[in-house]
């Protein structure tokens, strides 16, 4: 009897052992997992509609905020995104004041969480989403605040986990900009019609953020991708050499090339002092098929040209009529190149560009150029010559038959962005491949 009791009381204890074992096993495995994700916060403003819901989650879906009607107030508030921590960057006291937090247990990679302002009044709802956006910039060194808009075919979960790479990545303060896209390949016209019925809610936004840096002496660095480069490009009006301006970084933009050279001859100073920046890829498939969509006009993050010599180019051009330029105009042109290659870059990311299609954003190394001048550890560049195209848009316009007017090389070079030694370089935007499937019933 004893014998078996002595037998019982072994078992139990194993058993209970082994069971305390595997549960704290279990919980380490989702610190672990847990302490790989953080949570980022995203300052967003949105004229999208507001998707039913059975659960009390906000959900904006694919359609306009209001139809047959002109109120300029858009939804705001702020979303939080959990993102990988592949830098293993620790949870400073001050990221805790920008409004990072650790990711919990249950966290799932690229779930969003959403807050948005209600209060019913606009110009209050205004009020407090600016004046939060403010004291979070000013809490950074330089004071640098990004407005990111992003491109066709998103939904605004989607566009969310981008820009949540950039914010991870630059560790500031990002307004996030979300048009009406559908979300579907299908769309393309809505979204073209969509993103340009959204220009003037972008416009105030873009107004409203110039006073609060003026006030503040805030400095704005703009983010756009694909379809999201019209709303930049279209505000140019507005935004012409703002000093508050320090850059605007225009990935494979979507927008015909000829289409922004009016916009450079009108409202481009060789004076200015804000960085611009094109990132193209011609691994980019998706911005050959829509020149070809747009009956072979080429688009401008597809030209590959240097953009110093570009921009030069396009600001001293001169009619068929126009008599030959003197030496002194040659010598402006040659002073006004120079000043303009500091402070306008093409940087070719073929390397690194991610997926089939291509057209992807290259969160790091978009944000380390803006905040240190260099690529990222493990990338460095390389010069290429300026104007090389990729085969499907040289293809296209043969096809087409629309041939440059000047076949003149641009002055000036590409940095073409190569890796060191067959380095990896690790990139949030490398996650985004893992949630892309993911529904909105997941998060």
């Amino acid at each position: 009897m004893n014998y078996r009791l002595v037998l019982w009381s072994f078992h139990t204890s194993i058993t209970l052992c082994l069971l305390f074992y595997f549960t704290s096993s279990a919980s380490a495995a989702d610190r672990a997992s847990a302490d790989k994700l953080v949570r980022v916060p995203l300052y967003f403003i949105t004229d999208r509609n507001l998707q039913p819901s059975k659960s009390a989650e906000t959900h904006f879906g694919p359609h306009r905020k209001y139809i047959n009607d002109c109120r300029h107030d858009p939804f705001m508030g702020t979303v939080y995104c959990v993102v990988e921590n592949v830098d293993n960057k620790p949870l400073t006291s001050h990221l805790q004041e920008l409004g990072w937090a650790k990711a919990e247990p249950k966290d799932k990679l690229g779930a969003i969480t959403t807050a948005t302002l209600n209060d019913g009044d606009f110009e209050k709802i205004q009020s407090d989403f600016y004046g939060t956006v403010q004291a979070k910039t000013l809490l950074t060194d330089d004071k640098n605040l990004l407005l990111f808009a992003h491109g066709y075919n998103m939904t605004f979960v989607n566009a969310a986990r981008i820009a949540a790479d950039l914010a991870y990545n630059s560790e500031r303060p990002l307004v996030f900009y979300s048009w009406p896209s559908v979300g579907k390949l299908r769309s393309y016209d809505t979204d073209e019609t969509n993103v340009e019925w959204s220009q003037e809610h972008f416009n105030d936004a873009i107004l409203r953020i110039e006073k609060m840096c003026t006030d503040s002496s805030l400095k704005l660095r703009l983010i756009a991708h694909s379809m999201g480069n019209r709303l930049v490009v279209r505000a140019t009006p507005i935004l012409r050499e703002k000093p508050h301006v320090v850059e605007a970084a225009l990935i494979c933009p979507d927008v015909d090339d000829g289409l922004v050279q009016h916009y450079v001859r009108q409202y481009v100073s060789p004076k200015g002092t804000t960085i611009l920046r094109i990132y193209m890829s011609r691994r980019d498939k998706a911005l050959a098929l829509s020149q070809l969509l747009h009956g072979g006009y080429t688009r401008l993050g597809e030209q590959a040209d240097a953009l110093g010599g570009w921009v030069t180019k396009t600001l001293t051009a001169k009619n068929e009529s126009t008599a030959p330029a003197t030496k002194s105009e040659e010598t402006e042109v040659t002073k006004m190149l120079a000043e303009n290659r500091k402070r306008m870059q093409t940087i070719d990311f073929t390397n690194i560009d991610t997926g089939f299609i291509g057209h992807s954003v290259p969160a790091k190394l978009v944000c380390d150029m803006s905040f240190t001048n260099a690529p990222p550890a493990g990338l460095e560049f390389n010069i290429e010559k300026s104007g090389l195209r990729s085969g499907l848009s040289n293809f296209f316009t043969k096809v087409t038959k629309l041939k440059p007017t000047s076949e003149a090389t641009m002055p000036g070079d590409v940095l073409h962005v190569v890796r060191v030694n067959g380095a990896k370089v690790k990139d949030t935007q490398e996650a985004e491949t893992q949630i892309s499937k993911s529904k909105a019933g997941d998060i």
